[in-house]
């Protein structure tokens, strides 16, 4: 934890020097938005006999509608809108598939249903919310969701002919994590594989700092079983544990070892890959990524989209092994 300087330079030179270079081997990649002219009328809708049931916890009530608007309006909530329309794509199939999953395991969904909160824009926003959200490009962002979702509303991904439990988040630490890391529940599907491109995200390295005070009040107030002294703070940490793709299993903190989501909760970082540094009387945190890594990034999926990869094979490479399957 005495070398912050020099640590903290190395890891400036991996994740800026190196994706800024990758940024200039695929600059020949046009990124550019698919829209509509704001004056075109909305795409038919395909719309699906699906009925889709969320909970709305804003309002504390049920929300119906169908698969085709849940589809805009959750990918709507996960993706910008200037992500590219293949990303999209993908993220819809893994909405859809993440619904029908949960629908055959209850024990995944509070009450029987899906928890959104649209006032918010979490897990779904209504069109009129998306219309105050997107303002004046209201008309060519929902145009460029709904022919999206016109195309791919009838599919989902399937592991041995059942619907996967497609998680997703926003940025990986550079590899996806597996799901008998995170959550101890081990999918073939759910499993390591590279992510390096996330690393151009402007997510992707994020420093935090903190006094001794506020590290201190921080820990005891999540963790107040801890044996900590505030005379000797450049004790309190040890060798924090890894997983395969580096997010962190354990903190060590004085003698007890805090999961490393729960660490991550604690002091509010946006993932649990984190080193921890105590210097000139501050602890700083660094940490890569954004969400739990288990996986298809959103981020990763649009630059694969952006190298030319379609749907289809961004989804093979985030869930490998699945089947994507058309629904009857």
């Amino acid at each position: 934890m005495k070398n912050f300087a020099a640590v903290f330079i190395f890891l400036l030179f991996i994740n800026v020097i190196t994706p800024v270079a990758y940024c200039r081997i695929y600059s020949q990649f046009d990124g550019g938005m698919e829209t509509a002219p704001a004056t075109s009328p909305a795409p038919d809708r395909q719309q699906s006999t699906d009925i889709i049931t969320l909970f709305d916890k804003s309002t504390g009530g049920l929300i119906q509608l169908s698969l085709t608007d849940y589809l805009v309006g959750a990918a709507a909530c996960e993706m910008p809108a200037s992500y590219e329309a293949e990303a999209i794509k993908a993220q819809m199939i893994a909405i859809h598939s993440y619904y029908d999953y949960c629908q055959e395991h209850p024990e995944y969904i509070e009450n029987g249903y899906i928890t959104v909160e649209e006032a918010s824009m979490k897990g779904y926003a209504s069109p009129s919310r998306l219309q105050q959200y997107w303002g004046i490009n209201y008309y060519d962002y929902y145009n460029k969701f709904l022919r999206c979702a016109n195309e791919v509303s009838n599919m989902i991904l399937t592991y041995r002919e059942q619907p996967a439990l497609t998680t997703y988040y926003a940025v990986s630490c550079g590899k996806t994590q597996s799901s008998k890391e995170q959550w101890g529940q081990e999918l073939p599907y759910l499993t390591v594989v590279d992510s390096s491109f996330d690393g151009v995200s402007d997510d992707y390295l994020q420093m935090n700092s903190f006094t001794v005070n506020e590290m201190y009040a921080v820990l005891k107030s999540s963790f107040p079983f801890l044996e900590i002294s505030e005379e000797t703070p450049e004790q309190w940490f040890g060798d924090i544990i890894y997983s395969e793709s580096g997010y962190a299993k354990f903190v060590p903190v004085g003698i007890d070892n805090i999961p490393g989501d729960q660490f991550r909760d604690a002091l509010h970082l946006p993932s649990s890959c984190v080193i921890v540094f105590f210097e000139d009387g501050m602890f700083s945190v660094a940490t890569k990524g954004y969400g739990h890594g288990v996986g298809m990034s959103q981020f990763g999926a649009n630059q694969l989209s952006q190298q030319g990869k379609k749907y289809n094979e961004i989804l093979s490479h985030y869930y490998p092994g699945t089947t994507l399957t058309t629904k009857s």
